[in-house]
């Protein structure tokens, strides 16, 4: 794990790896794709369309207009032409498909530090955990240029850094992410009602989880209430609200 991170921290400071932008500087669409990468701790390079040779050629090898700049070569060799955030992070792997049939212990409705940290508990106690976020990991403590009062860090550390600890710590226990995957409902499972409740995604995807009927897990909002944990009792909840720093969650009640 160590050397899976010191690597990933390497990639970044020196800018190698990764799909290669090839957009001017000022460019709004490479400042866009270039926010949504380096949010997501994703290594990535630019090249200038106007002074560097290997960007003219790739212009040229693949017929692209100025119109349709910037464009981006993903590891996989597909070329993008000004894609969007979904497009880009399923061409470079950094999310895929949600298996329609897979029923989840845990479902997290937001990445950032209350997320995470769920997604490490559920996780590291054997539970298939799923976390989802329509923009990236960390929330605002990731865009935090430095943290002085988290417990543990005497000299400070930066918010990515800490939040992509994090990450990387709920992957070691299993957990999925579905970043950027953006949830729009939340209700139980059609008819006939067997305890699971379906999570629908602006994409057409849909992920399912266990409810509290179950007795393994119920959904917790903004105002949390035990009264909306009773077992067998029949809930219907929207998370067209939800934004990366009010997360839902899953909890477990005692």
């Amino acid at each position: 794990m160590r050397a899976l991170i010191l690597r990933r921290v390497g990639l970044l400071e020196t800018g190698a790896g990764g799909p290669v932008i090839v957009g001017r500087a000022e460019n709004g669409d490479v400042l866009r794709l270039q926010g949504f990468l380096r949010s997501n701790g994703h290594p990535h390079q630019r090249l200038d369309p106007e002074t560097d040779p290997e960007a003219k050629a790739l212009i040229e090898r693949f017929h692209v207009d100025p119109g349709q700049l910037p464009i981006v070569l993903c590891p996989s060799g597909q070329l993008l032409r000004n894609p969007g955030e979904n497009e880009l992070a399923r061409c470079i792997g950094l999310v895929g498909p949600i298996d329609p049939n897979r029923v989840y212990d845990v479902a997290i409705i937001g990445a950032g530090p209350a997320g995470l940290a769920a997604a490490v508990y559920a996780g590291s106690e054997g539970l298939r955990t799923l976390v989802l976020d329509c923009r990236a990991f960390g929330g605002q403590a990731g865009a935090s240029a430095r943290i002085e009062n988290y417990l543990g860090f005497p000299t400070g550390i930066t918010g990515m850094a800490l939040m992509a600890r994090a990450y990387n710590q709920a992957q070691k226990f299993g957990v999925e992410m579905a970043i950027p995957d953006e949830v729009i409902g939340l209700d139980p499972a059609s008819y006939p009602y067997d305890g699971r409740f379906v999570l629908s995604l602006s994409n057409g995807e849909r992920a399912s989880a266990r409810s509290a009927s179950k007795a393994r897990a119920c959904i917790i909002g903004l105002r949390p209430s035990r009264q909306s944990c009773a077992p067998g009792r029949r809930w219907r909840l929207s998370a067209r609200a939800t934004r990366p720093a009010r997360p839902w969650f899953i909890w477990r009640p005692r």
